[in-house]
């Protein structure tokens, strides 16, 4: 009866043995093929992101796609007229939304002490901001927002200071800024046109 037992014990063993090899290898086999197939995702990427980042003339069609980007403002200081650019998505022209929190005036929030600037360099113009004041508590917080595209191309976007001091913008200050598609404009921009005069 001992000699059973102890036979039965090797075999069951024997068996977990057995199933941990089989598991073991299955695992190995997995994360080898994951691996590759990683690899080939990455190559991928590499591969079309060289495309469009080394060459001003890949053309590619209308995307319907989302994509959002927050700037914190924190710490910058600007001086009249002096800007910084938000945003630039040269060569596509996008569609969006922006929503920015900045100080302002304290008797007339409206009255802006930044503008934003949308279109494609040097061509921008003043972007219509809708003021919400329900988000505000001016001077220090007053929130913007506007849509951006839906006439003219826009690439570019930026904030300038049109006060007659120095701005500092603070912690919550920022920038949200969602583009809702791209697309290449039927017309070359000017920076376009200058790279192909310079061919």
């Amino acid at each position: 009866m001992k000699e059973i037992t102890q036979y039965t014990l090797l075999v069951a063993i024997l068996a977990v043995l057995i199933y941990i090899a089989v598991v073991s290898t299955g695992t190995v086999a997995t994360t080898n093929q994951n691996k590759s197939s990683i690899d080939q995702i990455h190559d991928s990427n590499l591969a079309e992101y060289q495309l469009v980042s080394g060459n001003l003339d890949y053309v590619h069609r209308a995307d319907m796609n989302r994509a959002t980007q927050t700037v914190l403002l924190n710490g910058i200081t600007l001086n009249t007229s002096e800007f910084i650019i938000l945003y630039d998505s040269t060569p596509y022209a996008s569609k969006g939304h922006i929503a920015l929190n900045l100080p302002c005036d304290s008797k007339d929030p409206q009255d802006r002490l930044l503008d934003v600037l949308i279109g494609r360099a040097p061509d921008m113009i003043t972007m219509a901001l809708g003021y919400i004041p329900q988000l505000s508590s001016p001077p220090n917080m007053c929130v913007y927002h506007g849509q951006f595209g839906f006439g003219d191309p826009v690439t570019d976007i930026v904030l300038k200071s049109v006060a007659d001091h120095p701005i500092t913008l603070k912690g919550p200050h920022s920038v949200a800024i969602v583009s809702h598609e791209s697309y290449i404009p039927e017309q070359a921009s000017f920076m376009q046109q200058q790279h192909n005069m310079t061919k």
